[in-house]
């Protein structure tokens, strides 16, 4: 589903067989009308460039992963890679690559821009050099929206949102990461925050993490810690629950509506040493959070699951 739209019920009429004809055909569907996939999306040789990543299934499953050239919308980015069908004037995936909006299961598109659920359509959204466009088409009863996710880590730290790069506060070992990764580390309160503490230390710390009040699901987040458990959604999808053997998690957090207000990374455990360990793995391991919602470790900061999945 594309973020920034009004809540709608899923569009029972679906059109078969179209993707295959499209995709034979190298054409975009519009509204009612068609358009041919773009070749000026993809950036020049040696040029800097944005990237578009599309997956199913909470990042499962890759479809897509490809540079693409910045400076243009989320959606000519995309008309750019794949045929697509759209509604709403064009602003609203209803299918592409064989899979489209459902009622049973309730499944759609959703996309993210480094890490942020938009405030816009994809009409409107925009890439620039170095962010990451992120679709992903899964279920999503009982969890229409997810407001952020750490699957594009080390953004937002790195680029921020907009093309205004943030400076960070950081706790190690993720704030040596982030200064390798190219961000800018700095002390004292700033709107983009990497933390690592306890559930109760980081609610003392933050107040981004002190909002959320143990009710991750209320504030559209895919994890956090709940009465003393860490939480994520379960496998396909639905409100953050218990993960056995979970002693810490990371979740991306906004700090406002708007992605420029800054997040919160929060590698929260239930326990310091949990958390450290949790901290400990990302840092030296980043790909432990990539194309992922939100991600629950063990006591040895092992990943135990991630968010919407059966497995890490």
């Amino acid at each position: 589903m594309t973020p920034g739209f009004p809540r709608r019920r899923p569009m029972r009429r679906r059109v078969r067989g179209a993707i295959a004809l499209l995709a034979t055909c190298g054409i975009v569907v519009v509204g009612t009308g068609c358009q041919r996939v773009s070749e000026t999306a993809a950036p020049a040789d040696g040029s800097p460039s944005a990237r578009l990543v599309v997956t199913a299934d909470h990042g499962a499953e890759v479809l897509i992963n490809q540079p693409v050239a910045a400076g243009q919308t989320v959606m000519a980015a995309l008309r750019g890679a794949t045929p697509v069908e759209t509604g709403y004037g064009g602003g609203f995936v209803t299918s592409m690559l064989g899979r489209g909006s459902s009622t049973s299961p309730p499944a759609d598109w959703f996309f993210y821009v480094n890490g942020f659920e938009s405030p816009v359509g994809a009409q409107a959204a925009r890439v620039e050099v170095g962010d990451i466009a992120w679709w992903d088409h899964r279920m999503w009863g009982g969890m229409q929206s997810v407001r952020a996710v750490v699957g594009a880590w080390p953004e937002p730290f790195v680029n921020g949102a907009g093309g205004a790069r943030p400076v960070v506060a950081a706790d190690e070992p993720l704030a040596a990461a982030l200064r390798e990764a190219g961000a800018q580390v700095a002390g004292g309160r700033q709107r983009f925050r990497a933390r690592v503490g306890t559930d109760a230390a980081l609610a003392g710390r933050d107040a981004a993490w002190r909002d959320i009040a143990g009710d991750p699901a209320g504030h559209h987040l895919a994890g956090g810690v709940r009465d003393g458990q860490v939480v994520l959604m379960p496998p396909g999808g639905g409100a953050p629950e218990p993960v056995e053997g979970a002693r810490a998690v990371a979740v991306l957090v906004p700090a406002g509506p708007s992605p420029s207000d800054g997040a919160l990374l929060a590698v929260a455990g239930l326990d310091a040493g949990a958390a450290r360990a949790a901290a400990g793995t990302i840092a030296a391991r980043p790909d432990v959070l990539s194309l992922r919602y939100a991600v629950a470790f063990d006591a040895a900061g092992e990943p135990v699951r991630a968010a919407g999945r059966s497995g890490p």
